[in-house]
C-alpha cells in the first residue's frame, strides 16, 4: 500500500501542556493521523540537546531543506515537547524518514527537570537513531547534560516482573547514539596525536581507574552507562558555519556556497552516516515499525509515562501485537472476500474455482503475516484461517448456486416444447418411446452446446433426466408399437440408466470433495512454509541483532579489563554468558514447538512437515 506523505512542514506529535501547574504530555491526533496512512518501514531519527544549540538546522539538512523545523522552534517559550517531520527516504524507496525534533533541554525558563527527562527518554524509545548535540567541546558539564542517561531505568522495563539486570538488556532496544559537537574550535589531539572524532569522543566516555573517591564514582557511573546502553556509538564535530554573527542568525536562508565549505562537507558526512546507517525502527528486535505502528509506539509510551512514569517495553509490545494483529486478521480477510468478488461466477470447473481461491487466500495469508506481530501460538494465524475458510465456503456456496440457476434456467429454454408435448400427452401414442427418447437426447444436446453452465452443468442434466423416469414409464406402457417383452426390457433400461445416472452424481460430488480436500492440505502446507519462512527471518534477525550486542559487550568487557576494572568487566561477562545461553536455547528450540498450529490443527497433518524440517534442523 502506497504511503500518503504529504507533509510541508513539521509538526508536533507530543505536546507539552501545562495542566493545573504541572506538565502533562499529549499526543497530537492530526500527527497520529499523518502517520496512521504510512504503511512503509520507518527509520526515525531523534535530535536532543541544550537549547540554543542549532539542533533544528541539522534536522533540516537531513530533511534535505533550507527552512522547516524553525530554528527558534525549540528554543521559544511557547514551543513545547516534541516535534515531527515525515520525509521520503533519500537512499531507501521503500522507507520513510521520519525526524523528531526535541524542545530544548535544560531551559532555565522551564525549569521542569522532570519534564526533560521524559522527552530524553521518548526520544530514545521512538528513534533507530538519536542524536545528542552539544556546543564547543565534550566537557564535563556536557556531559553531565546527558544525566538522563543515568535515571533511565527509572523510566524504562524491558520485562515486567522482578527481572534481574534489565539494564543488561535495554542495549539491544535501544538507537544508535551519535554525538555531535558544534562551533569545535580545538584540534583533536591527545599527547600530540591527532585522533578521530570517534576517539574523541571514546577518550571523553573513558572512566577514571582506580575509583578513589564518591566524585571519581559519580563520575564513572555516568559514563558507564553510556557505554552500557549505547553500544553503537559516533561522533561528529563541525567547525562554526560561518565567522560572521550577522549571517548566524539568518542562517536557514543562507545557500552552501555562502557557509564554511569545512562546515558543509561535515554536515555532509553526517547526513550520509544517517542514511546509511540509522536503520529501521524496530521493537522487540524482529518487529518493523511502520508510520501506522509508530503512531501507536507514540501513544503507548507517551500514556505510560504520564500514568506511571514508567514504560515497559515488554507491555507495549504486547499491547501493540494485541491490536496490530486484530487488523492483520481484519485486513488480510477483506482483501480475501474482496479479490473473490472479482471471480465471475459461475466456474466451469470446482478446479477452477480452487485455484482461484487459492491464489487470493496466499495473498491474504502474506498480507496477515506481513502486518502481525508476535503471533506466539498463532491465535491470530488461526482466526485468520477460519476466516478465510468461512467465506471460502460461502463462495463455493455462491459458486454452486449461481451455476444452479444457470443450468436449470438453460434446461427450462431448451425442454420448453418438451414439456408442453409431455403435458398434452403427445408422446402417449404408437411410437412414442422412440419420439421420447430422441427429443430428450436432442435437449441434451442443445444444451451441452450452451457455455457458462459452471460446475453443476452435469449434475442439473442428470437432475432433470431423472425426473423424466417415471413419465417414460407411462409412455413405454402407451407404447402399442412395442411388445409386452419389450416393453418390460425398457423398463428395466430405465431403472438401470436412473441407478446409472445416480451413481454418476456420487461420482461427481466425491470427485469435487476429493478437490476440496487436496486444496486445503495444499493450503495448509503454504501455510506452514510460509510461516516457516516469517519465523526463520525473524531468527535470523533476532541472532544478527545478538551477535552484534555480543561483539559490542565484549570489547566493553576487553576495555575494562584493560583498565583492571574488574567490577564493571564483570557485569559485561555476565551478560555475555545470558546472550550465549540465549541463543543456544533458541537453537535447541524444535521446529514444532514454535507453531501453535500443531494444537489447532492436528499432529497429524503435520507429520510430512515437521519431518521435512525437523531434518533441516538437526543438519544445522
Amino acid at each position: 500500500m502506497e504511503s500518503a506523505i504529504k507533509m510541508d512542514k513539521p509538526i508536533c506529535l507530543i505536546e507539552n501542556r501545562e495542566e493545573g501547574g504541572k506538565s502533562k504530555l499529549v499526543v497530537n491526533p492530526e500527527a497520529i493521523r499523518i502517520l496512521s496512512n504510512i504503511y512503509q518501514p520507518v527509520v526515525v531519527v531523534s535530535i536532543v540537546g541544550l537549547y540554543r544549540t542549532g539542533k533544528s538546522y541539522l534536522m533540516n539538512r537531513l530533511a534535505g531543506v533550507q527552512k522547516g523545523f524553525s530554528l527558534g522552534s525549540t528554543i521559544e517559550s511557547n514551543t513545547k515537547g516534541i516535534w515531527m517531520w515525515c520525509v521520503p527516504h533519500p537512499i531507501h524507496r521503500n522507507r520513510v524518514l521520519v525526524l523528531l525534533d526535541t524542545e530544548g533541554l535544560g531551559d532555565v525558563k522551564k525549569g521542569n527537570r522532570v519534564n526533560d527527562s521524559k522527552i530524553f527518554t521518548l526520544a530514545v524509545l521512538l528513534s533507530s537513531a538519536l542524536v545528542y548535540n552539544s556546543m564547543g567541546t565534550i566537557t564535563q558539564d556536557a556531559l553531565d547534560k546527558l544525566k538522563f542517561v543515568g535515571e533511565i531505568t527509572e523510566l524504562i522495563k524491558v520485562r515486567t516482573g522482578g527481572i534481574q539486570n534489565q539494564e543488561g538488556l535495554l542495549s539491544r532496544h535501544f538507537p544508535i547514539f551519535i554525538w555531535t559537537v558544534r562551533d569545535i574550535y580545538l584540534e583533536l589531539k591527545i599527547k600530540d596525536k591527532n585522533i578521530s572524532a570517534d576517539e574523541y569522543l571514546e577518550d571523553a566516555l573513558e572512566p577514571k581507574t582506580p575509583e578513589r573517591s564518591s566524585e571519581e564514582k559519580e563520575y564513572n557511573e555516568l559514563r558507564n552507562r553510556i557505554r552500557m546502553y549505547f553500544g553503537n556509538r559516533k561522533c561528529f564535530v563541525f567547525c562554526t558555519p560561518t565567522d560572521s554573527n550577522k549571517q548566524l542568525k539568518e542562517l536557514e536562508q543562507l545557500p552552501d556556497e555562502k557557509l564554511d565549505k569545512d562546515f558543509v562537507a561535515q554536515s555532509c558526512l553526517f547526513c550520509d552516516y544517517i542514511f546509511k546507517n540509522a536503520d529501521v525502527k524496530r521493537v522487540d528486535i524482529t518487529v518493523e515499525v511502520t508510520g501506522h505502528r509508530l503512531g501507536k509506539l507514540a501513544e503507548m509510551y507517551t500514556n505510560s509515562i504520564n500514568s506511571s512514569n514508567v514504560a515497559c517495553l515488554e507491555e507495549v509490545v504486547v499491547s501493540l501485537a494485541e491490536k496490530e494483529n486484530k487488523i492483520a486478521v481484519q485486513e488480510a480477510t477483506k482483501h480475501y472476500e474482496e479479490m473473490m468478488k472479482t471471480i465471475p461466477l459461475p466456474t466451469e470447473t470446482i478446479k477452477e474455482f480452487l485455484d482461484l481461491s487459492t491464489q487470493h487466500e496466499e495473498k491474504a495469508r502474506e498480507i496477515f503475516l506481513k502486518r502481525s506481530i508476535k503471533d506466539e501460538d498463532q491465535k491470530f494465524l488461526n482466526k485468520f484461517t477460519k476466516s478465510v475458510k468461512k467465506a471460502r465456503i460461502q463462495f463455493s456456496q455462491e459458486n454452486e448456486k449461481k451455476s444452479r440457476e444457470v443450468c436449470e434456467a438453460l434446461i427450462k429454454k431448451h425442454s420448453a416444447d418438451f414439456e408442453k408435448d409431455l403435458a398434452t400427452g403427445t408422446f402417449n401414442v404408437c411410437g412414442g418411446h422412440e419420439r421420447f427418447r430422441k427429443t430428450l437426447k436432442a435437449i441434451e444436446q442443445e444444451y451441452k452446446k450452451e457455455k457458462g453452465k459452471g460446475l453443476k452443468a452435469e449434475e442439473v442434466l442428470q437432475e432433470y433426466k431423472t425426473t423424466k423416469q417415471a413419465e417414460e414409464v407411462i409412455i413405454i406402457q402407451a407404447d402399442n408399437a412395442l411388445t409386452q417383452k419389450q416393453k418390460e426390457e425398457e423398463v428395466e433400461n430405465s431403472r438401470k440408466e436412473k441407478e446409472e445416472m445416480e451413481k454418476r452424481l456420487q461420482q461427481l460430488e466425491e470427485q469435487r470433495e476429493k478437490e476440496k480436500s487436496k486444496e486445503e492440505k495444499d493450503n495448509l502446507r503454504r501455510t506452514v512454509e510460509q510461516l516457516m519462512q516469517k519465523l526463520e527471518d525473524q531468527e535470523s534477525k533476532w541472532n544478527e541483532k545478538l551477535e552484534q550486542v555480543a561483539r559490542e559487550k565484549e570489547m566493553e568487557y576487553n576495555s575494562y579489563m584493560e583498565r583492571g576494572q574488574l567490577e564493571q568487566a564483570k557485569k559485561y561477562e555476565e551478560q555475555i554468558k545470558n546472550l550465549q545461553a540465549e541463543k543456544e536455547e533458541k537453537k535447541n528450540q524444535p521446529f514444532w514447538s514454535k507453531m501453535g498450529l500443531v494444537v489447532e490443527w492436528g499432529l497429524d497433518k503435520l507429520i510430512e512437515y515437521i519431518s521435512k524440517y525437523g531434518k533441516s534442523e538437526q543438519k544445522k
